[in-house]
This record gives C-alpha cells, sequence and structure tokens, in this order.
C-alpha cells in the first residue's frame, strides 16, 4: 500500500474563465510505479499558457490543472516502487498539475537530484533535458562537428539544448532579441542571433561564410519555412517544436530544396509523447545529459521567482519575452529541509 500525505487537501491554481485561479484541490494519491512529490518550485513553460488559452489541452488522463516540471520532496510511494525513498529530493517531468502543492508522477519520468544543484534549478531542468533529448537526439541526430541554430535561444529550454549540443560537440547558434540576451548566450559559448538587428538568415549565412547549418531547431512555425530551407546544409534537418508564428504557408514559399538538398522536416511535441515513449528519451537523459548537470558542466538559469498565487504574473512576464532562463513558481521551498 502506498504511504499516505498527512494532509487531504492542497492548494492548487485552476484554469477557470480563461485566466487562473487558487482553489482547494484533492492531493493525488500515487498509483503504482509513481510517486507523489511535495512540490517546492514548479517551472513555467509556453505550453501553459498555451492551455489557459485554450489551445492546447492536456492529454487524456491528466491532471486538468497546468505545470509540466516540478521539484520537491517525495512525500508517498505508490506500489512497486523501491527506487525512491520518502523525503528525497526529487525533480519530474509531468503531462499537467504541476502549478499545486502535491503532484504525482511515474518513477520513470523522476530525477534524482545531484548536489551540484539546489531545488531552484533542479526545477528548471525536466521539460528541458526532455527536449533536448527528444529534439538534439531522437529526431535531428545530432553528430559531433556539426552547426545547429536554436530558435529561442535565451529561454529556459533554449539555453539548456544549447548548451547540450556543445557539450555534444555541435557548434551552436541561438536566436535571441535583446542584446543582453546575446551577451549572456555569448558568454556559454553560443553565437547569438540577434533577430532585432537584421533577419537571422543573413546573419547565420554570414557567420558560416554561406555555408549554413545542418539542424534547426525550430519554434517559429510555416512563415520560416522558406529561410530555413535555404540556411540548411545538403542533409539538414529542421525539427519543429512549435509554431508561434503560424501553421500556414506563405504563397511564395518553394518547397523544392527538401528534395533538391535531401532534407528533413519533423515535428514533434513531449507532451503528446505516452509513457513508454518519454520512459525511453528519460533513460537518454540520464545516460548522456544528466551527469553533466551532476559535475557542473552544464549551468541552469533561474530568471525570476513568483508565489504559487501568483501564477498569473509568470505568464505574464513569458508573454512579455524578456526572461533569461527559466521562470519559476514558488509553491513550498521549505518541503526539502528534512533532505537537506
Amino acid at each position: 500500500m502506498p504511504h499516505t500525505a498527512p494532509q487531504s487537501s492542497m492548494r492548487g491554481m485552476a484554469i477557470i474563465d480563461g485566466g487562473l485561479q487558487l482553489i482547494a484541490a484533492p492531493i493525488p494519491v500515487p498509483q503504482p510505479g509513481h510517486v507523489l512529490i511535495q512540490i517546492a518550485y514548479a517551472g513555467v513553460n509556453r505550453a501553459d499558457l498555451l492551455q489557459v488559452a485554450g489551445k492546447y489541452p492536456p492529454p487524456e488522463g491528466a491532471s486538468a490543472l497546468p505545470g509540466l516540471e516540478v521539484s520537491g520532496i517525495v512525500a508517498a510511494l505508490g506500489e512497486g516502487v523501491t527506487d525512491w525513498r520518502v523525503g528525497e529530493r526529487v525533480c519530474a517531468l509531468l503531462s499537467g498539475g504541476g502549478y499545486a502543492e502535491f503532484a504525482s508522477a511515474p518513477e520513470g519520468l523522476c530525477l534524482k537530484i545531484p548536489q551540484a544543484i539546489d531545488l531552484q534549478q533542479a526545477a528548471t531542468l525536466p521539460e528541458a533535458v526532455m527536449t533536448a533529448m527528444m529534439a538534439l537526439g531522437a529526431e535531428a541526430n545530432l553528430q559531433p562537428g556539426e552547426r545547429v541554430l536554436i530558435h529561442g535561444g535565451s529561454s529556459g529550454i533554449g539555453l539548456v539544448m544549447g548548451q547540450v549540443a556543445m557539450l555534444w560537440g555541435a557548434e551552436v547558434f541561438a536566436t535571441v532579441g535583446s542584446d543582453e540576451k546575446a551577451a549572456y548566450v555569448s558568454q556559454l559559448g553560443i553565437h547569438p542571433i540577434n533577430h532585432a538587428l537584421s533577419p537571422f538568415l543573413e546573419q547565420v549565412m554570414a557567420a558560416t561564410r554561406g555555408d549554413g547549418v545542418d539542424v534547426i531547431i525550430d519554434t517559429l512555425g510555416a512563415p520560416k519555412l522558406s529561410a530555413h530551407l535555404q540556411l540548411l546544409k545538403r542533409g539538414g534537418r529542421i525539427v519543429m517544436l512549435a509554431m508561434l508564428e503560424g501553421g500556414t504557408l506563405p504563397e511564395a514559399t518553394k518547397l523544392g530544396a527538401l528534395l533538391l538538398k535531401h532534407l528533413q522536416l519533423r515535428g514533434t511535441t513531449l507532451r503528446s509523447r505516452n509513457d513508454i515513449e518519454k520512459h525511453a528519451l528519460m533513460e537518454g537523459v540520464s545516460a548522456r545529459i544528466w551527469p553533466y548537470v551532476a559535475s557542473g558542466a552544464l549551468k541552469p538559469r533561474v530568471d525570476s521567482i513568483f508565489p504559487l498565487a501568483e501564477a498569473e504574473k509568470a505568464h505574464l512576464r513569458m508573454q512579455e519575452r524578456l526572461h533569461i532562463g527559466k521562470i519559476l513558481l514558488e509553491v513550498a521551498p521549505h518541503a526539502a529541509r528534512t533532505d537537506e
């Protein structure tokens, strides 16, 4: 039988009338193979904003509360869980429910937090490292010596992907929207492409002396496809993670380069994958990314922290695109003191 949490209800942020409101909700009961987490911090992702706007519903069976990644301590164990103990520090990927005091996660989507990072930093990582493994590894098959362009390079996920690509031996270019963001990514060894100054196509082609890149991690969508096809080298790959600028191709878009240069266009999302697929990605994270977190080679960045009840303010900061790194919600930062 699973352990039980010491209380029966929790605070959570629910989507009501197109906004977020603090509610009392029942604490999830961990099912077999699941871990109940008392949440210290929750990461804010653009998918959360889309869900609040009614444009990205949760998968069937997932919590209706937003929130895709958390850090905290193990509060209870479902039947059959043997690799975790109550009170242990944990961060986890969720299908929803992170904007709350407790959440239940499959043990295969939980990560032990290395001593090198704290609970705040840990909350920035689950979505980012899984997205990096999915996009750069499973979809793009990024190789040492290749060049990659990452859009949204100063976001929480973008910064992690850029560092992972470099650690895997690639040369990394990342689009940013300000001099401040350009300065930060440059400190990490990433080539900043400030699209506020001139089109990214011109800048990347100039920086590569007309050679282009092997992989593009695209969050912009159809309006930029023509530029991406021009930018890719022969045998290049586009991995489309989002379509923030739209999904309809301009009439003038020419697709001939897909054939002539043997290009690949792949679309994927993390949330739509089933648990088996996510577990396979997590195994890749554990083998190819998490050691860099433990050693300090991969440096997570917290942009700002808002109280759980002020989640809408956190969403507003993301909408304004001023952040560098991950925006967090503070739920119960004292939760892990028993393990420190």
